[in-house]
Protein backbone atom coordinates (compact mmCIF):
# COMPACT_ATOMS: atom_id res chain seq x y z
CA UNK A 1 0.00 0.00 0.00
CA UNK A 2 2.63 2.17 1.14
CA UNK A 3 4.36 1.43 -2.23
CA UNK A 4 1.45 2.08 -4.11
CA UNK A 5 1.29 5.07 -2.69
CA UNK A 6 4.77 6.26 -3.64
CA UNK A 7 3.74 5.23 -7.51
CA UNK A 8 0.37 7.03 -7.92
CA UNK A 9 2.31 10.22 -6.23
CA UNK A 10 5.14 10.06 -8.79
CA UNK A 11 2.74 9.62 -11.52
CA UNK A 12 1.91 12.69 -13.61
CA UNK A 13 -1.63 13.20 -12.47
CA UNK A 14 -0.75 12.40 -8.57
CA UNK A 15 -0.32 14.72 -6.25
CA UNK A 16 4.16 15.42 -6.98
CA UNK A 17 3.14 16.08 -10.52
CA UNK A 18 0.50 18.48 -9.71
CA UNK A 19 2.91 20.41 -7.44
CA UNK A 20 5.85 19.99 -10.21
CA UNK A 21 3.20 20.99 -12.49
CA UNK A 22 1.87 24.38 -10.32
CA UNK A 23 5.98 25.48 -9.46
CA UNK A 24 6.15 25.06 -13.37
CA UNK A 25 3.39 27.11 -14.52
CA UNK A 26 3.95 29.72 -11.45
CA UNK A 27 8.10 30.25 -12.62
CA UNK A 28 6.44 30.90 -16.28
CA UNK A 29 4.29 33.40 -15.23
CA UNK A 30 6.69 35.69 -13.47
CA UNK A 31 8.96 35.27 -16.51
CA UNK A 32 6.15 36.68 -18.66
CA UNK A 33 4.98 39.63 -16.22
CA UNK A 34 9.12 40.34 -16.43
CA UNK A 35 9.42 40.10 -19.76
CA UNK A 36 5.75 42.02 -20.22
CA UNK A 37 7.47 44.79 -17.44
CA UNK A 38 10.82 45.36 -19.56
CA UNK A 39 8.48 45.74 -23.27
CA UNK A 40 6.51 48.44 -21.17
CA UNK A 41 9.45 49.85 -19.75
CA UNK A 42 11.49 49.83 -23.21
CA UNK A 43 8.40 51.32 -25.23
CA UNK A 44 7.70 53.67 -22.36
CA UNK A 45 11.59 54.85 -23.12
CA UNK A 46 11.07 54.77 -26.18
CA UNK A 47 8.28 56.94 -26.48
CA UNK A 48 9.93 59.75 -24.01
CA UNK A 49 13.64 59.52 -26.43
CA UNK A 50 10.84 60.11 -29.65
CA UNK A 51 9.50 63.13 -27.62
CA UNK A 52 12.53 64.20 -26.51
CA UNK A 53 14.21 64.12 -30.12
CA UNK A 54 10.94 66.18 -31.30
CA UNK A 55 11.64 68.47 -28.76
CA UNK A 56 15.13 69.17 -29.43
CA UNK A 57 14.41 69.38 -33.11
CA UNK A 58 11.88 72.30 -32.63
CA UNK A 59 14.28 73.53 -30.43
CA UNK A 60 17.22 73.19 -32.88
CA UNK A 61 14.73 74.85 -35.48
CA UNK A 62 13.27 77.64 -32.92
CA UNK A 63 17.01 78.49 -32.15
CA UNK A 64 18.20 78.68 -35.37
CA UNK A 65 15.35 80.68 -36.74
CA UNK A 66 16.19 83.03 -33.55
CA UNK A 67 19.95 83.39 -34.46
CA UNK A 68 18.90 83.82 -38.08
CA UNK A 69 16.64 87.31 -36.80
CA UNK A 70 19.41 88.30 -34.44
CA UNK A 71 22.03 88.55 -36.90
CA UNK A 72 19.76 90.05 -39.60
CA UNK A 73 18.92 92.56 -37.24
CA UNK A 74 22.31 93.57 -36.70
CA UNK A 75 23.18 93.10 -40.67
CA UNK A 76 20.23 95.36 -41.52
CA UNK A 77 21.86 98.15 -39.27
CA UNK A 78 24.07 100.63 -41.09
CA UNK A 79 27.29 101.09 -39.15
CA UNK A 80 30.83 101.94 -39.83
CA UNK A 81 34.30 100.67 -38.42
CA UNK A 82 37.09 103.37 -37.82
CA UNK A 83 40.43 101.79 -37.68
CA UNK A 84 42.64 103.39 -34.85
CA UNK A 85 45.43 103.39 -32.94
CA UNK A 86 43.22 101.36 -30.21
CA UNK A 87 41.69 98.64 -32.56
CA UNK A 88 38.95 98.86 -34.74
CA UNK A 89 35.91 100.74 -33.40
CA UNK A 90 32.51 100.31 -34.71
CA UNK A 91 30.16 103.46 -34.63
CA UNK A 92 26.99 104.60 -36.41
CA UNK A 93 26.49 108.66 -36.06
CA UNK A 94 22.63 109.83 -36.28
CA UNK A 95 20.89 113.27 -36.33
CA UNK A 96 21.12 116.63 -35.84
CA UNK A 97 22.01 118.94 -33.26
CA UNK A 98 24.29 119.05 -29.99
CA UNK A 99 26.36 116.02 -30.09
CA UNK A 100 25.21 112.92 -27.35
CA UNK A 101 28.20 109.88 -27.17
CA UNK A 102 26.32 106.68 -26.15
CA UNK A 103 28.38 104.62 -23.75
CA UNK A 104 26.35 101.10 -23.67
CA UNK A 105 26.03 98.67 -20.81
CA UNK A 106 26.91 95.34 -20.48
CA UNK A 107 25.77 92.81 -23.18
CA UNK A 108 25.62 95.81 -25.29
CA UNK A 109 27.19 97.09 -28.45
CA UNK A 110 26.51 100.24 -31.20
CA UNK A 111 22.73 98.44 -31.73
CA UNK A 112 22.22 98.81 -27.60
CA UNK A 113 23.37 102.35 -27.41
CA UNK A 114 20.74 103.35 -29.98
CA UNK A 115 18.20 101.35 -28.33
CA UNK A 116 18.48 103.66 -25.27
CA UNK A 117 17.31 106.50 -27.66
CA UNK A 118 14.54 104.00 -29.83
CA UNK A 119 13.57 101.72 -27.65
CA UNK A 120 14.31 102.63 -24.43
CA UNK A 121 13.30 106.39 -24.62
CA UNK A 122 15.51 107.64 -21.89
CA UNK A 123 16.89 110.64 -24.24
CA UNK A 124 15.18 112.37 -26.83
CA UNK A 125 15.72 111.90 -30.61
CA UNK A 126 16.43 115.81 -31.49
CA UNK A 127 20.10 115.47 -30.81
CA UNK A 128 23.96 114.51 -32.72
CA UNK A 129 24.07 111.06 -31.64
CA UNK A 130 27.09 108.82 -31.53
CA UNK A 131 27.08 105.53 -30.92
CA UNK A 132 29.80 103.38 -30.75
CA UNK A 133 30.14 99.43 -29.93
CA UNK A 134 32.60 99.40 -26.76
CA UNK A 135 35.95 97.18 -26.70
CA UNK A 136 34.91 93.53 -27.36
CA UNK A 137 31.76 93.81 -28.66
CA UNK A 138 30.28 93.44 -31.93
CA UNK A 139 33.03 94.19 -34.42
CA UNK A 140 34.95 96.57 -32.15
CA UNK A 141 37.98 94.91 -31.32
CA UNK A 142 40.07 95.06 -27.54
CA UNK A 143 43.55 96.58 -27.63
CA UNK A 144 46.21 95.18 -25.53
CA UNK A 145 46.53 96.77 -22.01
CA UNK A 146 42.72 97.80 -21.94
CA UNK A 147 40.62 99.66 -19.73
CA UNK A 148 37.42 101.69 -19.16
CA UNK A 149 40.25 104.62 -19.20
CA UNK A 150 41.57 103.34 -22.59
CA UNK A 151 38.42 103.18 -24.10
CA UNK A 152 37.76 106.53 -23.44
CA UNK A 153 40.91 107.65 -25.22
CA UNK A 154 39.15 106.02 -27.87
CA UNK A 155 36.14 107.73 -27.89
CA UNK A 156 38.23 110.52 -28.22
CA UNK A 157 39.99 109.53 -31.57
CA UNK A 158 36.35 108.27 -32.78
CA UNK A 159 35.54 112.03 -31.84
CA UNK A 160 38.62 113.50 -33.94
CA UNK A 161 38.16 111.17 -37.12
CA UNK A 162 34.53 112.29 -36.94
CA UNK A 163 35.45 115.99 -36.39
CA UNK A 164 33.31 116.76 -33.31
CA UNK A 165 34.83 118.96 -30.98
CA UNK A 166 32.73 118.61 -28.09
CA UNK A 167 29.89 116.20 -26.26
CA UNK A 168 27.66 115.39 -23.65
CA UNK A 169 28.50 111.74 -22.69
CA UNK A 170 25.97 109.63 -21.52
CA UNK A 171 27.17 106.36 -19.65
CA UNK A 172 24.52 103.60 -19.15
CA UNK A 173 25.59 100.40 -17.00
CA UNK A 174 29.02 99.15 -17.25
CA UNK A 175 29.37 102.00 -19.98
CA UNK A 176 29.92 104.88 -16.86
CA UNK A 177 33.61 104.04 -15.90
CA UNK A 178 34.51 105.00 -19.27
CA UNK A 179 31.94 108.15 -19.58
CA UNK A 180 33.50 109.03 -16.34
CA UNK A 181 37.05 108.91 -17.02
CA UNK A 182 35.96 110.79 -20.52
CA UNK A 183 34.95 113.70 -18.60
CA UNK A 184 38.21 113.54 -16.17
CA UNK A 185 40.42 113.27 -19.49
CA UNK A 186 38.84 115.40 -21.63
CA UNK A 187 37.16 118.15 -19.65
CA UNK A 188 37.50 120.41 -22.57
CA UNK A 189 35.41 118.13 -25.02
CA UNK A 190 32.90 116.97 -22.50
CA UNK A 191 29.69 119.79 -22.25
CA UNK A 192 28.06 117.04 -19.37
CA UNK A 193 27.96 113.76 -18.17
CA UNK A 194 24.75 111.82 -17.82
CA UNK A 195 24.88 108.05 -16.00
CA UNK A 196 22.04 106.22 -16.43
CA UNK A 197 22.08 103.41 -13.51
CA UNK A 198 25.53 103.81 -13.82
CA UNK A 199 27.96 101.21 -12.54
CA UNK A 200 29.16 102.21 -8.95
CA UNK A 201 31.15 101.71 -6.67
CA UNK A 202 30.92 99.43 -4.10
CA UNK A 203 30.64 95.77 -4.21
CA UNK A 204 30.93 93.67 -7.07
CA UNK A 205 27.68 92.86 -8.59
CA UNK A 206 27.30 88.76 -9.79
CA UNK A 207 29.09 88.88 -13.09
CA UNK A 208 27.41 86.46 -16.04
CA UNK A 209 29.33 83.07 -16.44
CA UNK A 210 31.49 82.95 -19.02
CA UNK A 211 29.81 79.66 -20.16
CA UNK A 212 26.82 81.21 -20.98
CA UNK A 213 28.27 84.28 -22.67
CA UNK A 214 30.62 82.25 -24.74
CA UNK A 215 27.57 79.66 -26.01
CA UNK A 216 24.18 80.94 -27.79
CA UNK A 217 22.32 77.93 -27.68
CA UNK A 218 22.78 78.11 -23.99
CA UNK A 219 21.91 82.07 -23.10
CA UNK A 220 19.04 81.35 -25.59
CA UNK A 221 17.78 78.39 -23.69
CA UNK A 222 18.38 80.52 -20.56
CA UNK A 223 16.55 83.52 -22.04
CA UNK A 224 13.59 81.19 -23.35
CA UNK A 225 13.38 78.37 -20.62
CA UNK A 226 13.76 81.07 -17.29
CA UNK A 227 12.96 84.89 -18.18
CA UNK A 228 11.57 84.91 -14.66
CA UNK A 229 15.15 84.61 -12.98
CA UNK A 230 16.95 87.10 -15.49
CA UNK A 231 14.71 89.39 -14.56
CA UNK A 232 15.63 89.15 -10.90
CA UNK A 233 19.59 90.37 -12.91
CA UNK A 234 18.26 93.92 -13.26
CA UNK A 235 14.71 93.83 -10.68
CA UNK A 236 14.44 93.36 -6.85
CA UNK A 237 11.65 91.23 -6.21
CA UNK A 238 9.01 93.65 -4.87
CA UNK A 239 9.77 95.88 -8.48
CA UNK A 240 8.97 92.51 -10.28
CA UNK A 241 5.97 91.54 -8.51
CA UNK A 242 4.03 94.78 -9.32
CA UNK A 243 5.79 94.45 -13.18
CA UNK A 244 2.52 93.88 -15.72
CA UNK A 245 2.93 91.14 -18.02
CA UNK A 246 3.92 93.54 -20.77
CA UNK A 247 6.18 95.37 -18.85
CA UNK A 248 8.05 91.77 -18.34
CA UNK A 249 7.57 91.18 -21.90
CA UNK A 250 9.31 94.43 -23.14
CA UNK A 251 12.29 94.11 -20.48
CA UNK A 252 13.15 90.38 -21.61
CA UNK A 253 12.35 91.59 -25.62
CA UNK A 254 14.57 94.55 -25.03
CA UNK A 255 17.11 93.52 -22.64
CA UNK A 256 17.95 89.49 -23.03
CA UNK A 257 16.40 88.97 -26.62
CA UNK A 258 18.32 92.04 -28.00
CA UNK A 259 21.67 90.48 -26.82
CA UNK A 260 21.33 87.79 -29.42
CA UNK A 261 23.92 86.46 -30.27
CA UNK A 262 25.72 86.67 -26.98
CA UNK A 263 28.78 85.27 -28.10
CA UNK A 264 29.55 88.23 -30.37
CA UNK A 265 29.59 90.00 -27.62
CA UNK A 266 31.19 87.64 -24.93
CA UNK A 267 34.56 89.14 -25.51
CA UNK A 268 33.43 92.76 -24.45
CA UNK A 269 31.19 91.06 -21.67
CA UNK A 270 34.29 89.18 -20.02
CA UNK A 271 36.88 92.57 -20.28
CA UNK A 272 33.59 94.05 -17.99
CA UNK A 273 33.84 91.16 -15.69
CA UNK A 274 37.03 91.44 -14.64
CA UNK A 275 37.94 94.45 -15.66
CA UNK A 276 35.29 97.39 -15.99
CA UNK A 277 33.01 97.28 -13.11
CA UNK A 278 35.55 96.15 -10.61
CA UNK A 279 37.82 99.06 -12.00
CA UNK A 280 35.11 101.59 -10.77
CA UNK A 281 35.84 101.55 -7.10
CA UNK A 282 39.31 103.41 -8.62
CA UNK A 283 38.05 105.83 -10.45
CA UNK A 284 39.03 109.50 -8.61
CA UNK A 285 35.24 111.36 -8.66
CA UNK A 286 36.75 114.48 -7.46
CA UNK A 287 38.38 114.85 -10.50
CA UNK A 288 34.91 115.09 -12.70
CA UNK A 289 34.36 118.59 -12.77
CA UNK A 290 31.99 119.31 -15.89
CA UNK A 291 28.18 119.05 -15.30
CA UNK A 292 26.91 115.57 -13.92
CA UNK A 293 23.36 114.53 -14.18
CA UNK A 294 22.94 111.34 -12.19
CA UNK A 295 19.74 108.62 -11.81
CA UNK A 296 20.00 105.72 -9.75
CA UNK A 297 17.40 103.54 -8.30
CA UNK A 298 16.70 103.77 -4.84
CA UNK A 299 15.08 100.04 -4.67
CA UNK A 300 18.19 98.70 -5.64
CA UNK A 301 20.40 98.94 -1.61
CA UNK A 302 24.12 98.14 -3.66
CA UNK A 303 23.13 100.93 -6.73
CA UNK A 304 21.40 103.37 -4.76
CA UNK A 305 24.15 103.00 -1.97
CA UNK A 306 26.94 103.50 -4.53
CA UNK A 307 24.90 106.41 -6.44
CA UNK A 308 24.99 108.44 -3.73
CA UNK A 309 28.91 108.00 -2.82
CA UNK A 310 29.29 109.29 -6.40
CA UNK A 311 26.82 112.30 -5.69
CA UNK A 312 29.16 113.25 -2.80
CA UNK A 313 32.37 112.89 -4.56
CA UNK A 314 31.53 114.62 -7.63
CA UNK A 315 31.89 118.47 -7.19
CA UNK A 316 29.36 119.76 -9.39
CA UNK A 317 26.07 117.15 -10.19
CA UNK A 318 22.32 116.49 -9.53
CA UNK A 319 21.20 113.23 -8.23
CA UNK A 320 17.89 111.94 -8.96
CA UNK A 321 16.70 108.90 -6.91
CA UNK A 322 14.34 107.17 -8.87
CA UNK A 323 12.19 104.14 -8.47
CA UNK A 324 12.26 100.89 -11.36
CA UNK A 325 14.95 98.66 -10.98
CA UNK A 326 18.13 98.97 -12.94
CA UNK A 327 15.64 100.19 -15.68
CA UNK A 328 14.07 102.83 -14.29
CA UNK A 329 11.24 101.55 -15.48
CA UNK A 330 8.14 103.90 -15.87
CA UNK A 331 10.62 107.25 -15.77
CA UNK A 332 10.97 107.45 -19.22
CA UNK A 333 9.07 110.81 -19.31
CA UNK A 334 10.89 112.15 -16.41
CA UNK A 335 14.68 111.24 -17.76
CA UNK A 336 14.13 112.90 -20.85
CA UNK A 337 12.54 115.89 -19.77
CA UNK A 338 15.71 116.37 -16.91
CA UNK A 339 18.38 115.24 -19.34
CA UNK A 340 16.71 117.95 -22.64
CA UNK A 341 16.84 120.81 -19.96
CA UNK A 342 20.89 119.69 -18.62
CA UNK A 343 21.39 119.76 -22.74
CA UNK A 344 19.93 123.55 -23.33
CA UNK A 345 21.59 124.42 -20.23
CA UNK A 346 25.14 123.27 -20.62
CA UNK A 347 25.40 123.06 -24.97
CA UNK A 348 27.85 124.81 -26.28
CA UNK A 349 27.33 125.83 -29.88
CA UNK A 350 29.74 123.68 -32.60
CA UNK A 351 29.31 122.94 -35.84
CA UNK A 352 27.46 119.66 -37.65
Amino acid sequence: MKSQDRVDQSRPGGRAGRNNHKITDGSARKDIDRTEVQRRALMTLAVLAGLLLVALAGAGLLFRHDMADARARLAAQPTQVFRSEYGDIQYRVVGTGPAVLVSHGITGGVDQAESIVTQWRNINDNYRFVYASRFGYLESSIPDGATSRLQAAAYRALLDHLGIDRVFVAGNSAGGPSAMWFAIDYPERTDGLILLSSAVPGPEPEYMPKLVVEHDFIYWAAVKSSPGTLLGLLFPKSVIASMTDEQKDFIVKNAFVAAMPISERADGILFDNTVTLPGVNDIPFEQITVPTLIFQAIDDPREYAGGQEMARRIPTNRFLALTGGHVLLTHETEIRTTIDSFIGRYAHEQPE
